[in-house]
């Protein structure tokens, strides 16, 4: 479906910033994540999928929906952090929507508190059919 490469663009729908850190620090030298074909744009029209970090809160919700509806079919969504899973330490609060999944739907959930970049790392990789490379 992706062929070799994966364009996403990533959401922060209102999480405390730990995981859009480590989601940042996959561009660094250490991480080098476009050596794997997977990069990050600034339009959803130019997007494979979103990348959504952060619980949903209620002022997030319409821009994470109008964001996922712009990715032209086929699309995938991913949720990075405990947050955008289920609302982590957010969730049953009124102000969120317990994760990512209550307004698009989820096709890799990505654990953590934040998650590894590792983790993420592999996670992407694994989404494209690809083996990670070790640590």
């Amino acid at each position: 479906m992706l062929g070799r490469s994966l364009k996403l663009r990533q959401v922060s729908a209102g999480g405390c910033n730990g995981c859009e850190a480590d989601v940042n620090v996959l561009g660094t030298v250490v991480f080098d994540l476009g050596r794997f074909g997977i990069q990050f744009v600034a339009s959803p029209r130019h997007a494979d999928g979103i990348l959504v970090t952060g619980p949903v809160t209620a002022n997030m919700r319409e821009a994470l929906r109008r964001t996922y509806d712009a990715i032209p079919e086929p699309r995938i969504a991913i949720a990075v952090g405990a947050c955008a899973i289920s609302g982590g330490p957010y969730a049953g609060c009124a102000e969120t929507h317990d994760g990512a999944g209550s307004t698009v739907p989820i096709d890799l959930f990505v654990p953590g508190c934040p998650p590894h970049p590792f983790t993420i790392l592999e996670a992407l990789i694994g989404l494209l059919g690809r083996k990670a490379p070790p640590p």
